[in-house]
């Protein structure tokens, strides 16, 4: 099969990987593919591994994109494409409108809870429309007035021989208890309520030290300079440390202790917490969105109210003190990713959605 997947970008993120992870895995099941996006430090894997990246302006938010609808209808017939794969608002109206030039299929995934705008309602116009949680499901369902049996739900997926499993390190006597905090650097990701929590967990754990691991979004420089400005006013930025952008994300959860998801709105799937989950790293997560589809509080990790500094604290706290109930919940958390969320099950499933559109 012949596929094109337009985004809007290949930066860093969790689209971004899930995208390349995807096309790696469909074209080990014999399939041709061809991405198209604006660039970014990820295409170049795509390229070392003889996958077609063509570099077009699809992130730009404005009335100007759809001038690339012809470009994309060419591609299209040089590459003789069965099916479009749509992961994005502004590439998913470039590409339905080329598709309806050329009557190639076209499907969309929905990896955000989207705002009931106008923009956004191309989510659901593909002939099948696949959502990454049962939370997005009934977004789409519910805002955008997508018929149910339209969607098709496909977790993201991680390739596992990349995430040794090394739950030994939970067996206690380390001298800093490590808990890592990953999302960009912007106020809805939480990083200022986590440090709040920091605060109250260090006077119980005071061998605890806190990783805030993200890069600053444009025009947000000063959310950076707030959150340490905080941290020196709790007087504890001795235990914080801010890491920025980092490419090395599967070393830094090898070596933490625990994760926290501190985000203030509902995540649509939380990749962050599979990656975690498969490097052993026990987890504490804001209650929103699709997250409580991947941690069974108590179970394998444990869940807290959005945007309460105090019962985030409470969680991290019950990880820190009790080594065997992290190495439970790591355990437990482990195989739930094993059974659930392997990229071949997401390729093939993908593969699945696709035979489906092109009958």
């Amino acid at each position: 099969m012949n596929i094109l997947h337009i985004v809007p970008a290949l930066e860093s993120g969790g689209v971004e990987t899930g995208t390349i992870d995807l096309a790696l895995h469909l074209k080990k099941l014999g399939n041709n593919i061809t991405v198209v996006s604006s660039g970014g430090v990820l295409a170049g894997i795509l390229e070392q591994n003889g996958i077609t990246h063509i570099k077009l302006p699809v992130h730009r938010k404005s009335i100007s994109a759809l001038f690339l609808v012809p470009k994309i209808k060419r591609i299209l017939k040089i590459h003789h494409i069965d099916i479009v794969h749509a992961s994005s608002r502004v590439p998913a109206w470039i590409g339905f409108l080329a598709c309806k030039l050329t009557g190639t299929p076209f499907v969309t995934s929905c990896h955000g809870f989207y705002s009931r705008h106008a923009l956004s309602r191309i989510m659901g116009r593909g002939k099948l429309v696949i959502v990454i949680s049962e939370s997005i499901k009934q977004r789409m369902v519910e805002a955008f007035n997508v018929p149910e049996e339209k969607t098709r739900l496909v977790y993201r997926g991680l390739d596992l021989a990349e995430y040794p499993y090394c739950p030994d390190k939970h067996a206690g006597g380390e001298d800093k208890f490590i808990i890592i905090n990953i999302a960009r650097l912007t106020p809805i990701k939480g990083q200022r309520e986590f440090i709040e929590a920091m605060e109250r967990v260090l006077r119980v754990t005071k061998h605890a030290e806190a990783w805030i691991v993200g890069g600053v979004e444009a025009g947000k420089e000063y959310y950076l300079q707030q959150l340490k400005d905080l941290a020196q006013k709790l007087k504890i930025e001795k235990n914080i440390k801010f890491l920025g952008r980092r490419n090395d994300v599967l070393k830094l959860l090898k070596e933490a202790d625990c994760l926290v998801l501190s985000t203030n709105i509902p995540e649509g799937f939380g990749r962050v917490v599979i990656e975690a989950g498969a490097a052993g790293t026990p987890v504490c997560a804001a209650d929103a969105g699709g997250v409580k589809e991947i941690v069974a509080s108590g179970i394998s990790g444990l869940l807290f109210p959005p945007k309460d500094p105090a019962k985030m604290a409470e969680t991290i706290i019950k990880m820190a003190g009790d080594p065997a109930f992290r190495i439970k919940c790591a355990e437990n958390l482990r195989k739930k990713v094993e059974e659930n969320f392997t990229v071949e099950k997401m390729a093939r499933r993908t593969l699945a959605v696709y035979e489906e559109a092109l009958r």
